[in-house]
């Protein structure tokens, strides 16, 4: 067999061996890692591994059909392993990172989550890569990790601000006292929900659509009171004044009946909660008390509010009960003759 046919034959060999890798990889694609994606949201990140696999094999054994020189074989071993190795890390550091997307958003029970963290963990998965590729191509990592530490600690010294902000917000993560998705607000006065954590800041919704973008070293040390701890529910106080010839009682009865019935049928309630009444209160016009309700997350507090307040309004006006407004008497004292005599000397001397 001459050098033509055996040329013609390995690459017919090579072509079948692709495409055989090809083939295997988009069935593995097709029948194993989609059916994943759609039970496990995680494995959506392995997306088009299976043909990257299946190609990079399929090179690897139709290589084995060619008579190649003894000097190029470790070049293109290293530089398969190589591939290799830094597919395997690119797939593995988007599946790090759904995972911790996935997790966070299970516990949070939103999509959200903090950037700061699946990028570390990428990061951490693509150093370990880039390591194990430095030591498989027999690289000496001593050195590079030895001019690491030397550098490192240049960088540290002209970047504090950045790496204050970044452990940060690692230290807010780790915490988890304040999480994506959680309503938090600042001793400055600054309120809204956290959307997203990432390695210099955290942004913050407010409830007027704004963005509001604070470094984390800030956020780490300023006072925070979070909503959502020890969970979402708040209390919603209403306070309510009612005329001093009011009968009390019949009062209490009448307001805690419409609390109840709207903490037990309002979409932003929680219904389990029992509204309690307090007076607490006599004002100058009026004997004052508070409806304690309760609502499923800070941002319903309004409308539940809101609701109550009407209902609340209507009742009191079909059972007599008077909401008074503030009054006040003035008196005068009557002046003496004296006196009106002596203004009318300052009105004829200009005075």
């Amino acid at each position: 067999m001459d050098f033509s046919s055996d040329f013609f034959y390995a690459l017919l060999y090579s072509l079948i061996a692709v495409a055989g890798g090809l083939i295997a990889g988009w069935l593995l694609e097709r029948f194993l890692l989609r059916r994943l994606s759609k039970n496990f949201e995680i494995f959506r990140s392995l997306n088009g591994a299976g043909v990257f696999m299946g190609l990079l094999f399929g090179l690897r054994f139709a290589l084995r059909y060619h008579d190649l020189p003894d000097s190029w074989h470790q070049p293109i071993s290293d530089t398969w392993r190589a591939i290799y190795i830094l597919g395997v890390t690119f797939y593995l550091a988007r599946l790090v990172g759904n995972f911790i997307a996935v997790k966070m958003s299970d516990l949070n029970g939103l999509v959200p989550t903090a950037t700061l963290l699946q990028n570390v963990a990428r990061g951490v998965v693509y150093i370990s890569g880039l390591m194990v590729l430095l030591q498989t191509l027999g690289i000496s990592i001593a050195p590079a990790l030895t001019a690491l530490g030397v550098g490192g600690l240049a960088v540290a010294l002209a970047l504090q601000g950045t790496l204050g902000n970044l452990f940060s917000g690692i230290q807010i993560i780790a915490s988890r006292k304040i999480q994506p998705g959680h309503f938090i607000r600042l001793e400055s006065g600054e309120e809204g929900y956290v959307t997203d954590i990432t390695w210099r800041n955290t942004t913050i919704r407010a409830l007027s659509n704004q963005t509001i973008i604070l470094p984390n070293s800030k956020l780490a040390e300023s006072t925070v009171t979070n909503t959502w701890i020890p969970d979402p529910a708040i209390s919603v106080l209403v306070p309510v004044g009612i005329h001093y010839d009011s009968d009390l009682e019949h009062v209490e009865r009448v307001a805690l009946e419409v609390a109840n019935a709207i903490q037990s049928s309002h979409p932003c309630a929680l219904h389990e909660h029992e509204p309690t009444l307090r007076y607490f209160e006599f004002a100058d016009s009026s004997i004052n008390f508070k409806v304690a309700l309760r609502a499923v997350e800070f941002s319903e507090q309004f409308a539940l509010r809101h609701d109550f307040i009407k209902a609340l309004h209507a009742r009191f006006k079909k059972e007599g009960i008077t909401i008074p407004y503030p009054i006040r008497t003035l008196e005068f004292e009557k002046s003496s003759p004296l006196s009106l005599r002596n203004s009318e000397k300052a009105q004829q001397n200009g005075g």
